[in-house]
C-alpha cells in the first residue's frame, strides 16, 4: 500500500491530531478513514460523541467487521494503539460487551489497550424501552430513531437523574440511583399503552422480557414495568466484566497530548444530524460536528487536521427529516420506514441505476451502495450530491479538507445530477431577521427544518463516467467526467479533495494531498 502510506504520511506531517466527521447525514465512511489513519499514522482514536445507534464498518481485508461503540482502530489493538471511548458518549455496557468485546476476542483482538471513560453516560434498559415506546405510541412526534434509548440517555444527564459508568463499580450507588431513575420512567410509562410498553420489554435486545416485571398490566401505582432486582443483578456483572477497561479518561488523553502522540478524533453521524447546527429536532442527541468532537480539549484549532467525509456524488439519510434531493421524495421517505434489505432486493434486483423513475432509481442506488444500516438494517434513504447542505456543512466544520467516498457506485450512471441551489415554495416564513416568500432561493443550506421541507432543489447534469474505478489508485487515472464533476463541487463549494475512497477495503483509496 506504498501508493496510500506514503503520501498520507507527507500530507499529515505538519499535524498531531486529525478529526474525521461526516459532512451529511452519516453513513460516509469514517469507519475505513479512521482504521486507515490507525494503520499508518495514529497512536490513539477516540470516540467522545454518539452512541451504539452509530455504526462504522471497517473492512481491513477481505472480512468485514461493523463496530458501533468501540473505536474504528480496534482492530490494531495488538501494536498498542489506544482505543478511547470517552465521557461525552452514551455508553451502552451490554452492545459494548456481547455485541463487540466478546466478538472481537473470539477473532484474536484482545481489546488489550481499550479504555472506558468512567464518567460516561449510562446506558440501561429503560432507555431503550422510553425510546422505543415514543417511536411506537400513537400521537408521538417520532424521529424514526435506531431505539436504543440515546436521545433518554442523555436527557437523564441533562436533568441530573442519570447515571455514569463509575456506578457500575460500586453496588450501593447503582442501586440506589438505579432505583430513583426507575422511578421517574414508572411515572412516564403510566401514561402509555401497558401492550405497547411490555412489546418494548420483549425486544431481543432486552433480552426478550428478562427485565419486564410479573404480572405487568399498566399500573399508575409509580411501580412501573421493571424487575429492578433483574436489572442491578445483569448490569453489575457487565461491571465487572468491564471493570478492567474502565478509567480516567481525562487524564488518559492528556497524557497523550502532552506526550505529543497522534491522535484520531473519530466521529459519529453526521453534521446534518448534529443536535447544535443539524435539522432540529429530526437530529441526534449529541454535536456530531468537528465541535462536539474536539470540545473541551487542551489542544489548539491549527494544531488539527480536520477532514469532511462525503459521497460522491449521491447522498443518504436514515430516520424522518427533510431531504431535498431524496429520490422519489415522500414515497421514499414512507418506504424506507419499512423497507427491509432482503425483501428489497430480492422484489428489485432487475434495476439499475438509470432507471427513469426516481423512486425505483433511488432504490437501484441503494442496493447498488449497500446502503443499509449497519445498525438497524434500515433502507437508507438516497438522494443527489446537495451542494447548499455540503457548503453549509463546510461553514460549521470550518474545513476545506474533504475525502469522497463511494464513487464506484455511481459507475455505471448515465446522468449524474448536483444540486446547485433551492428554491422555497412554501408560505411565508420569518427565518430569523430574514422573510422567506414563494420562490426565495438558497445557494447554502438554511437549517430549518420547516423550510427544508418546502425547498425545491436545482439542478445541474453531468454525463456519467461509465467506467470501473474501483481498481484506480492515482487521482489523474480517474475518469475525465468524474474530475469534471468534482472541480466543479470543489469551486463552488470552498472545498479540497484530500482523499478519495473508491471501495471498501483499504487498499481502494487514493490521496491527492
Amino acid at each position: 500500500m506504498k501508493h496510500i502510506t506514503d503520501p498520507l504520511l507527507q500530507l499529515l506531517e505538519p499535524y498531531r491530531y486529525v478529526s474525521v466527521v461526516c459532512g451529511q447525514w452519516g453513513d460516509t465512511g469514517k469507519g475505513k478513514v479512521v482504521d486507515l489513519l490507525a494503520d499508518v499514522w495514529a497512536d490513539a482514536v477516540i470516540r467522545r460523541t454518539g452512541s451504539a445507534n452509530a455504526g462504522h464498518t471497517v473492512v481491513p481485508k477481505d472480512k468485514e467487521t461493523i463496530l458501533h461503540l468501540i473505536p474504528s482502530g480496534i482492530l490494531h489493538d495488538a501494536r498498542g494503539l489506544q482505543n478511547i471511548i470517552d465521557e461525552g458518549v452514551a455508553f451502552d455496557p451490554a452492545e459494548a460487551w456481547d455485541s463487540e468485546i466478546v466478538p472481537l476476542r473470539a477473532d484474536g483482538i484482545a481489546c488489550t489497550n481499550l479504555h472506558i471513560s468512567h464518567m460516561a453516560k449510562l446506558l440501561l434498559p429503560q432507555h431503550i424501552v422510553m425510546d422505543m415506546v415514543r417511536e411506537t405510541s400513537p400521537g408521538e412526534f417520532k424521529v424514526g430513531t435506531t431505539g436504543r434509548g440515546v436521545g433518554p440517555c442523555y436527557t437523564d444527564f441533562y436533568a441530573r437523574t442519570g447515571l455514569v459508568v463509575n456506578d457500575l463499580l460500586n453496588r450501593d450507588v447503582f442501586v440506589r440511583k438505579l432505583r430513583q431513575n426507575l422511578k421517574d420512567k414508572a411515572r412516564l410509562l403510566s401514561f402509555a399503552d401497558p401492550e405497547i410498553v411490555k412489546k418494548a420489554m420483549q425486544d431481543p435486545r432486552l433480552g426478550s422480557g428478562i427485565y419486564l416485571k410479573d404480572g405487568y398490566h399498566g399500573q399508575a401505582d409509580g411501580t412501573g414495568p421493571f424487575d429492578a432486582d433483574a436489572i442491578i443483578e445483569h448490569y453489575l456483572r457487565y461491571g465487572e466484566r468491564l471493570r478492567e477497561f474502565i478509567r480516567d479518561t481525562r487524564e488518559l488523553i492528556r497524557r497523550l497530548i502532552n506526550k505529543m502522540k497522534h491522535i484520531v478524533f473519530e466521529g459519529a453521524q453526521g453534521t446534518l444530524l448534529s443536535v447544535d447546527y443539524g435539522t432540529y429536532p429530526n437530529v441526534t442527541s449529541s454535536d456530531a460536528s468537528f465541535h462536539g468532537l474536539t470540545h473541551g480539549l487542551p489542544i489548539k484549532r491549527e494544531d488539527i487536521f480536520s477532514l469532511m467525509i462525503m459521497k460522491a456524488f449521491y447522498m443518504t439519510r436514515v430516520g424522518n427529516g427533510p431531504f431535498p434531493t431524496e429520490f422519489g421524495g415522500a414515497l421514499s421517505e414512507a418506504w424506507c420506514r419499512h423497507a427491509e434489505r432482503e425483501a428489497e432486493e430480492g422484489q428489485y434486483a432487475h434495476l439499475t441505476v438509470n432507471d427513469p423513475d426516481p423512486f425505483l432509481q433511488g432504490i437501484a442506488i441503494r442496493m447498488a451502495g449497500h446502503e443499509y444500516g449497519a445498525t438497524t438494517k434500515r433502507s437508507r434513504r438516497t438522494g443527489w450530491f446537495d451542494l447548499p447542505a455540503a457548503k453549509y456543512a463546510r461553514l460549521v466544520n470550518d474545513t476545506p479538507n474533504v475525502v469522497t467516498t463511494k464513487s464506484d457506485v455511481l459507475d455505471d450512471c448515465d446522468t449524474i445530477k448536483i444540486c446547485v441551489a433551492y428554491r422555497y415554495t412554501g408560505s411565508n416564513y420569518h427565518l430569523g431577521d430574514q422573510l422567506l416568500t414563494k420562490g426565495t432561493q438558497f445557494t447554502v443550506a438554511p437549517m430549518d427544518d420547516f423550510v427544508l421541507q418546502y425547498c425545491e432543489p436545482e439542478y445541474r447534469e453531468f454525463p456519467g463516467w461509465r467506467s470501473k474505478t474501483s481498481d484506480i489508485t492515482d487521482m489523474r487515472d480517474m475518469p475525465a467526467a468524474f474530475r469534471t464533476i468534482l472541480d466543479f463541487c470543489e469551486n463552488e463549494a470552498d472545498f479540497h479533495t484530500q482523499i478519495c475512497s473508491v471501495g471498501p477495503k483499504r487498499s481502494q483509496t487514493i490521496i491527492r494531498g
